[in-house]
C-alpha cells in the first residue's frame, strides 16, 4: 500500500504503534538488564557502557541539530525545515542509530538470547519507522530524494557504501 493513500488517522495509528514498539522493546531490555545483574559476570562490561554512552551521545548530536523539527513521531512536524546538516549529513536516522546502540549494550548487559531477540525487533521496528518517516518527509520537502539517494538510512556511509552520483 501507498503511504499517500493512507489516511491522516491511520498514519497516527502507523506511528503511534511504531513508537509503542520501540518502547517496550527499550523497557524490556532495560528490565532485563537489571533483572540480570545480579547473576551477571559482565565479561563485556566496559564494551556495553561504551555501546551506550556512544548511543546516548549520538542522539544528543542528533537533538541538537534536529531541535526545531525534533519529535518522538516518525510523522514529521508541519512547517518544519528540512535537515540535513551536522550528524544528519551523515547519517539520515542518528537518533535511530544512538536507540540501536544503546539496545545493544542493554542486550549485552542483559546476557540473554531472549534479550538479543528483543534487540532484533528493535532494529527491525525502527528500519520500518525509518522508511515510513522518509516517505511522509517526502511529501512534505520533495527535494529531500537526493538526500534521501545520497546519505545512508541509519550506519554511516563507511568508505564507498554510499552513492556519490545521481542515476
Amino acid at each position: 500500500m501507498n503511504v499517500s493513500e493512507v489516511s491522516p488517522s491511520a498514519r497516527k495509528s502507523i506511528a503511534n504503534t511504531l513508537v509503542a514498539i520501540q518502547f517496550a522493546s527499550l523497557t524490556l531490555l532495560a528490565i532485563g538488564t537489571l533483572l540480570q545483574f545480579p547473576n551477571s559476570k559482565f565479561e563485556y562490561l566496559w564494551f556495553e557502557v561504551a555501546l551506550i554512552a556512544l548511543g546516548i551521545a549520538v542522539i544528543l548530536f542528533a537533538a541538537r541539530v534536529l531541535k526545531p523539527s525534533l519529535r518522538v513521531s516518525p510523522i514529521p512536524k508541519p512547517n518544519s525545515p528540512f535537515i540535513a546538516t551536522g550528524i544528519y549529513k551523515y547519517v539520515r536516522h542518528p537518533m535511530y542509530l544512538g536507540v540501536i546502540l544503546i539496545g545493544f549494550g542493554l542486550a549485552g548487559l542483559a546476557d540473554s538470547p531472549y534479550f538479543w531477540i528483543v534487540e532484533l525487533i528493535l532494529i527491525i521496528n525502527l528500519n520500518i519507522k525509518a522508511r515510513f518517516e522518509e516517505t511522509l518527509l517526502l511529501e512534505i520537502h520533495p527535494d529531500a530524494w537526493h538526500y534521501q539517494r545520497h546519505t545512508s538510512r541509519i550506519l554511516p556511509c563507511l568508505g564507498s557504501s554510499c552513492r556519490n552520483t545521481c542515476l
